[in-house]
């Protein structure tokens, strides 16, 4: 038997554990200052109010993270066919490349994702038609993808791990004697000062492991390490859910290469409960809360700019969401030190990226001396 804190319930957090319970002999706590039900969250809190879809960052020579991504891809289809109530929707994945971008960055060479062949994922890419590409796009590509209601989804997940670990009857439950409890997963929110005192807070005694995935509320334990704390970075997202009255049926995102702010651009995912999810911003160590007038301009404007089949003028905003991707400087940290294994800087591919990360995590749990990824 394994006892096992999991600190963080994020997307990380919650995969991660799911996937230690498939183990019986696994007995895992999940502690964590916030949890995907929740009305108000702290800032640091960001799966609730992610987009979110699939679509791998990874470079064409980046197998470690093509790796992690090609199971997550996998799962969500999984997921689609034989869970249709976890919050994950197929949709068409499209994306623009203006000419202003082609022309000025990319030099007129055409970029393509590592899975463009088909051959390393099966999700029926190809390059749009000439007849398909909307006004100053000098190219652009099309594959089967998803949007995920995140916060279903993280209910879910949590829905998920109850009915694995199982229900039978301990001595005691809360000091109540004979009351049925489950015996294998506990959920159990607390601030968290260091992975030392995490280690204290599993519901059966004092844990054998560790898993840190507090994303960038790792910059807060006070035996993080100071080197690693200065990797950690946010970066800022601002997202507008909408009304879907006009009609956009597929994710859609336009690389503009405007000469307006630095790490915009624009994204649209609709999802199937007839919103729209529209971004966006990649704004590094911005930590603001707020969503200036002029930021909102712009992210609208280019509906307008580069959308024109659509009629923009009729959309109702329903509200604003700010996040921040916990960022890391080098990438992904899965390593294991001693009785901690960490599991953190996945920046804005959490949600893809999780499957992957979880089983590269449940490699370590099996290791007894120190390993790194």
């Amino acid at each position: 038997m394994t006892n096992i804190v999991v600190l963080g319930a994020g997307v990380t957090g919650l995969t991660v554990a799911h996937e230690l319970l498939q183990n019986p002999n696994n007995k895992v706590t999940i502690v964590s200052k916030n949890f995907p039900t929740d009305f108000k969250i702290d800032k640091c809190y960001t799966s609730p109010i992610a987009g979110a879809n699939w679509q791998s960052f990874a470079s064409n020579d980046d197998k470690f993270v093509q790796n992690i991504d090609t199971i997550g891809y996998k799962k969500f289809k999984k997921l689609i066919k034989n869970n249709p109530e976890c919050g994950v929707t197929n949709r068409k994945n499209r994306n623009y490349i203006t000419k202003l971008k082609f022309d000025k960055e990319m030099k007129g060479e055409k970029e393509f994702p590592w899975f463009s062949d088909n051959s390393k994922l099966d999700c029926n890419f190809r390059e749009l038609d000439q007849n398909e590409l909307i006004d100053g796009m000098a190219y652009g590509f099309e594959y089967d993808g998803f949007v995920i209601r995140t916060s279903y989804y993280l209910t879910f997940l949590i829905n998920q791990m109850w009915k694995i670990s199982g229900y039978e009857k301990n001595n005691f439950f809360n000091g109540i004697p004979g009351v049925k409890s489950n015996s294998r997963l506990s959920l159990r929110r607390k601030s968290v000062s260091s992975l030392a005192e995490a280690k204290n807070y599993h519901h059966l005694g004092k844990a054998d492991l560790v898993i840190n995935c507090a994303g960038l509320a790792a910059r807060e334990l006070a035996d993080l390490e100071e080197s690693e704390k200065l990797k950690l970075k946010p970066i800022r997202g601002v997202v507008f859910v909408a009304e879907n009255n006009v009609g956009l049926d597929r994710i859609t995102i336009v690389e503009t290469g405007d000469d307006e702010p630095e790490h915009e651009e624009l994204y649209i995912m609709p999802r199937r409960e007839g919103e729209l999810i529209i971004g966006g911003c990649f704004q590094v160590g911005n930590e603001s809360q707020d969503v200036d007038s002029a930021l909102k301009d712009r992210i609208l404007g280019r509906c307008k700019k580069y959308l024109t089949q659509y009629n923009w003028d009729q959309i109702k905003i329903v509200r604003e969401q700010v996040g921040f991707r916990p960022y890391r400087e080098g990438g992904y940290r899965i390593q294991r030190i001693g009785n901690i294994i960490h599991c953190y800087g996945m920046a804005g591919a959490g949600f893809q990226s999780s499957w992957g990360c979880a089983q590269q995590v449940l490699k370590l749990t099996n290791e007894e001396v120190k390993a790194k990824l």
